[in-house]
């Protein structure tokens, strides 16, 4: 099985963003909306940065790596949402909003990389299988078989 080697740059990055979380003043709960609601979404995205974690640092299978970075992307995309439209009601600083708006771009960029590895992974090795079935590798050096010469040689 053929293994790429990643370098999760943004898992640390996410991890400090997702622990430290924004400064939050909350007397939007008169108004129904509450500055808090960010925290379960910061909650479960540090959470899949220790699955992304738990998946290694080199040798990492892309197979098994993008379903992790696609729902990390998708986390992303509910804080980017939170964060754009109550920036200033809850007075998050803008420098945990430009800090994770950058990290949510790496985390794409990895996402993007770990899903086209796995596509092209499995897209090979069904190439592989058809050409084995089709008989096209040539001979039964596959099967594990090699006949012994039979008369003089």
């Amino acid at each position: 099985m053929k293994r790429i080697t990643f370098t999760i740059i943004a898992a640390g990055i996410v991890a400090n963003f997702a622990f430290s979380g924004p400064q939050i003043v909350t007397p939007a709960a008169a108004q129904g909306m509450s500055c808090n609601d960010i925290n379960p979404m910061l909650e479960q995205r540090s959470s899949l940065v220790e699955r992304v974690n738990a998946l290694g640092t080199e040798d990492v299978d892309p197979r098994q790596a993008c379903p992790v970075f696609r729902e990390l992307v998708a986390n992303g995309e509910q804080v980017k949402e939170f964060v754009e439209e109550n920036q200033a009601w809850c007075q998050i600083p803008q420098s945990f909003v430009d800090g994770f708006m950058q990290d949510h771009e790496q985390v794409t960029s990895v996402r993007d990389q770990a899903c086209q590895a796995a596509a092209q992974i499995n897209r090979m090795e069904n190439e592989a299988r058809q050409q084995q079935e089709q008989g096209q590798f040539g001979g039964p050096g596959l099967t594990g078989r090699f006949p012994i010469p039979q008369g003089a040689l």
